[in-house]
Order: C-alpha cells, then structure tokens, then sequence
C-alpha cells in the first residue's frame, strides 16, 4: 500500500474512532504523503458512511434484542455534551 493510500485509511479510521490527536497527526502525514484536501475530505466522508451504516446495523441489532430503543440524549437539553 502506498502512503497516500494508507495515510488515508488512518484518517477514516481516526475520524471513526473519534480520535482528535490522531486526525491532527493523520493531516500533517497526509499533506506530506501529498493528498489534497478533496481527498482528505473523501476519506472522511468514506468513514462517516460506514460508521452511520454500521450504527444503523447495530441500532437494528440492540431492537431485535430489546425491543423498540428511544431516542433521548444522555445530557440536558442545551449542555455542552449533547446540543
């Protein structure tokens, strides 16, 4: 794998995982491996794909187990955690 391509999926994977220090490390490898910021952004538009389909997946999963899940935040309405 060459390093635009694998400086690639460590962006995805660093955007999946919610890892800030990570993308920050992950851009500066990726500029200088040469990707432009469309294919920075590809990359994180690829990880977003699969983590919404795979949060999906496993929304249907945790219904089949429990039953119908409610939407609610985890925090009050307005705080910091969850706007």
């Amino acid at each position: 794998m060459n390093k635009k391509i694998e400086e690639m999926v460590a962006l995805g994977a660093a955007y999946a995982l919610h890892c800030r220090p990570c993308m920050e490390y992950h851009k500066q490898q990726a500029l200088e491996a040469g990707l432009t910021q469309e294919e920075m952004q590809a990359a994180i538009g690829v990880a977003e794909a699969v983590r919404e389909g795979a949060g999906r997946k496993n929304k249907s999963f945790a219904e089949d187990l429990f039953g119908s899940l409610k939407a609610e935040g985890c925090c009050p309405a307005g705080s910091a955690c969850c706007p």
